[in-house]
């Protein structure tokens, strides 16, 4: 399996680079880029690691990482990350 970003997670890891290279300095950010993408691949292979949200519509996935929470939901037989 393998993940996809929407627009919005795609806008969502430019923020948090933005912001991690001011706050942190390159170095750390880039770190940061690093474990975020190894865990959507986890995600990707693992699609049932966080528990299914039904009180949200439509149901998605969360799972925490870090300062963030991951957003995803299946999507075409792949897993797409919603929002960061």
């Amino acid at each position: 399996m393998s993940f996809k970003l929407s627009a919005e997670a795609e806008e969502d890891i430019i923020a948090i680079a933005e912001q991690g290279v001011r706050m942190f300095g390159a170095g750390q950010a880039k770190r940061y880029h690093n474990e975020l993408f190894a865990l959507f691949d986890l995600i990707a292979v693992n699609p049932r690691i966080a528990r299914e949200r039904d009180e949200i519509d439509p149901p998605v996935r969360i799972h925490p990482f870090k300062a963030h929470l991951i957003v995803y939901q299946r999507w075409c037989g792949d897993q797409q990350i919603c929002g960061i």
